[in-house]
């Protein structure tokens, strides 16, 4: 076999195995997923040597991971994974289950972005009745915006003054689950475009300039409150689905009702 035909044959193999990864579940709406680019089952005892923990207490049990805030930190539990990947468009893909925290999120940065604070990009936040998607590039960790938002002192008129120029950098939806139950939570991102599935079912989506950020090269989950837990995180890189201009109108009309 030629070089060159090693090479094809070799692409398309890779490309099927992302899309057989989805076989158990619906396929994703808006990206075409590539390269695998981590995974982990959590099958060992520590979060090392794949994460790297901000703050909050995390443990791993069984395949499943349990977070939690300490409330020494006065922040919510964090964890990156490691080492840092670059990518740009994307699909995340993890597993969640509710377990007395308020909230689970999935955040994207770029460790070496100076315009927002500590480089966030992307956050896209699951709580019992709603989601919230968010860039956080233009929008509320936009350096100039932060410094004023994030100020108890600051002019509470400024604050609302940010508020409102930045209420287009976010979108929210109400959603309905079993929290007892463990969910599935799939994001893509392409391009301008954020979309949020739960158990392969649209959930949110967010049209906003700093979602293309060109440069993330890093993927982390936060958890605020009490215990919540996470299993099988997957991340692929992706390009735009050749089907999403068709669909995109049926899926935002689904998610207005």
């Amino acid at each position: 076999m030629s070089r060159t035909s090693s090479l094809i044959v070799l692409s398309m193999l890779v490309l099927f195995a992302a899309r057989d990864s989805f076989a158990a579940e619906s396929q994703p709406l808006m990206a075409k997923p590539g390269k695998l680019l981590f995974e982990d089952d959590f099958s060992r005892p520590d979060m090392t040597p794949k994460w790297k923990v901000g703050k909050g207490e995390w443990s791993v049990k069984d395949g499943v991971v349990s977070a939690a805030e300490n409330p020494d930190d006065k922040h919510a539990a964090y964890a990156y994974i490691t080492p840092n990947v670059q990518y740009k468009d994307a699909i995340a893909e993890f597993s969640f289950h509710f377990d007395g925290c308020k909230n689970i999120q999935l955040n994207m940065r770029d460790s070496k972005y100076k315009g927002s604070h500590a480089g966030h990009i992307i956050r896209v936040q699951i709580q019992p009745t709603s989601v919230q998607l968010a860039d956080w590039k233009t929008g509320v960790m936009k350096n100039e915006n932060y410094s004023v938002t994030s100020d108890p002192n600051a002019d509470p008129a400024a604050k609302k003054e940010i508020r409102q120029k930045i209420k287009d950098k976010s979108s929210s939806y109400k959603v309905s689950f079993d929290i007892a139950a463990w969910h599935t939570a799939r994001v893509e991102v392409v391009g301008d475009e954020l979309l949020l599935s739960i158990d392969g079912k649209p959930a949110g989506y967010l049209k906003s300039e700093g979602v293309a950020h060109e440069t993330k090269n890093m993927l982390g989950i936060t958890v605020g409150g009490k215990t919540g837990q996470i299993k099988d995180v997957k991340f692929w890189e992706a390009t735009a689905s050749p089907d999403w201009a068709a669909g995109r109108t049926a899926v935002l009309d689904e998610l207005k009702k």
